[in-house]
């Protein structure tokens, strides 16, 4: 393993958040500054800051910052799914490991974990059609099945739907549509059409809330924007505070921890 990875602008908290969990190591003001060479004092310090920040919105930190410099406290064995997150946030995902399925299964167990309800993944297991996974879904949450979606869609921009139910065998329960977005461009990606979905299946709009989760860090200059456009946003602060709030599932982890290990290298 190359012990720090090669400074890249645009991305330096995720170059920093990569470099603990890698290494296990504490990065100080200086060597930052040896490591971003030409980079100013200024701008190392907003860093800093940024960090300090972002920690104040971790249910539980995995880092510490005293006495400017950023010291992990776990490694990224202890957290693979988040390290996958800043990992592709990063890098992008572009690889044609199996990378961004582990993130649609990571999210999927975020939100479950969230609603402390149930999901269900279009695509696992994977060579069924859009209609197929809509008339297997309808068995799960007592609502009626609606018209055929077309042939062409094969999720509709939907990869996980969560669920929790009032368990009275009775419609009109709590839903979120959640689209998956482990690429850098999720922003450009389109909105879920509810009006599409509302007659699919026949559940009422007002029970039902569009979401998207996303490997980035979403800061609180574009919340607004980005939440007026996807709706509920999980970006991967709220998936490390929602997914640690169990323990997660061995085959999952395993599935994780496999993926990440050639990334080291």
């Amino acid at each position: 393993m190359n012990k720090y990875l090669e400074f890249k602008k645009g991305r330096e908290i995720e170059w920093l958040e990569l470099n603990i969990l890698r290494t296990g190591e504490g990065l100080s003001k200086s060597l930052i500054s040896t490591l971003a060479d030409g980079v100013s004092e200024e701008e190392i310090d907003s860093w800093i800051r940024e960090f300090e920040y972002r920690g104040t919105l971790y249910k539980n930190p995995y880092y510490k910052v005293e006495h400017n410099k950023i010291t992990p406290l776990y490694i990224w064995s202890d957290i693979p799914e988040y390290y996958l997150c800043v990992y592709y946030s990063y890098y992008g995902a572009k690889d044609a490991t199996i990378g961004t399925k582990l993130f649609e299964k990571v999210s999927a167990l975020s939100l479950k974990n969230f609603i402390g309800g149930d999901v269900y993944s279009l695509g696992f297991p994977e060579g069924k059609g859009l209609n197929e996974y809509l008339d297997e879904f309808i068995n799960y949450c007592f609502e009626k099945r609606g018209i055929s979606a077309n042939g062409d869609y094969k999720d509709d921009g939907v990869d996980v739907i969560g669920f929790k139910l009032f368990e009275d065998k009775r419609s009109a329960n709590i839903y979120v549509l959640q689209q998956c977005a482990a690429g850098i461009h999720w922003r450009t990606k389109k909105k879920i059409e509810l009006n599409r979905w509302t007659n699919y299946i026949l559940w009422y709009p007002e029970c039902i809330i569009s979401s998207i989760a996303t490997v980035d860090f979403v800061s609180q200059r574009e919340w607004e924007k980005q939440n007026s456009s996807f709706g509920m946003l999980i970006d991967r602060v709220r998936i490390y505070n929602t997914l640690y709030k169990t323990n997660v599932e061995d085959n999952l982890r395993n599935e994780v921890l496999a993926w990440a290990e050639p990334t080291l290298n």
